[in-house]
């Protein structure tokens, strides 16, 4: 069973009853030029609910409908990796990986980190709610795929 831990903003892994280092994992992945924020802990329930209210019309978890990409591993995820046709061109053009700061920039205003973007989304305003769609995003990445890539069912 794992345990949830928190290193540099980024989710890492401990094994229950294990303190060597040789157990813990964490997420080695950085971008140039990334924008200087922390981003606040949210609430997986909000997010959720936020996810299927807001997104789920455009997103599936693991299938790339017509409107957008699946988002079961968009954390970390390298952008415009996915074989998907609609990308705006903007997005591809910029080569950075999915960190909770970039998913920050992108969901609080997308039009203005990529104008072309064909994301109908306007933003997230409220930090709290933000902060919650990007933890629940996180969730999926993290919790709901082992070491293989396979999807559990949630």
């Amino acid at each position: 069973m794992r345990s949830r831990k928190v290193y540099d903003g980024d989710v890492g892994f401990e094994m229950r009853g294990q303190s060597s280092q040789k157990f813990r994992r964490k997420g080695q992945v950085k971008n140039e030029n990334e924008i200087e924020i922390e981003v606040p802990n949210g609430d997986l329930t909000k997010g959720r609910i936020f996810f299927s209210h807001n997104c789920a019309g455009c997103h599936d978890l693991d299938q790339d409908l017509n409107l957008g990409p699946s988002l079961r591993t968009v954390y970390l995820r390298r952008n415009g990796s996915k074989r998907f046709s609609n990308y705006g061109k903007d997005l591809t053009a910029y080569k950075f990986y999915w960190t909770r700061r970039k998913l920050w920039e992108f969901l609080e205003n997308p039009e203005k980190m990529f104008p072309d973007t064909n994301m109908q989304l306007d933003g997230v305003k409220d930090p709290f709610l933000l902060a919650s769609v990007i933890d629940y995003l996180q969730y999926l990445r993290v919790f709901t795929c082992d070491i293989r890539g396979q999807k559990q069912i949630i």
